[in-house]
């Protein structure tokens, strides 16, 4: 099967886009170069939760099997993703 070539980025988010709309399978990787992909320092931050919620928390994250830091996290940064998008929304229409 004849894969499709990598199309030219002009930026990150262009290439992020892409890779979010399209099935990475049907193209041709084995002539890109490799990258280096710096990770953001994180921050740490203490957080309180009431026991039965860090409970809960803990119980989803053993069950899919990762960090209930991690899952935290990735919760929270999906609700901040949602969050822009509404703001963005709003503004848009002028509320």
């Amino acid at each position: 099967m004849l894969k499709k070539p990598i199309p030219e980025f002009k930026s990150d988010e262009e290439f992020a886009d892409f890779v979010e709309q399209h099935d990475m399978t049907e193209y041709d990787w084995q002539e890109t170069e490799e990258i280096q992909i710096e990770r953001m320092p994180k921050k740490a931050v203490n957080l309180r939760l009431h026991p039965y919620v860090l409970n809960n928390v803990k119980k989803i994250a053993a069950a899919r099997k990762m960090p209930y830091s991690t899952l935290i996290q990735q919760w929270l940064a999906e609700r901040v993703a949602q969050e822009k998008v509404l703001s963005e929304h709003s503004a848009e229409i002028g509320i």
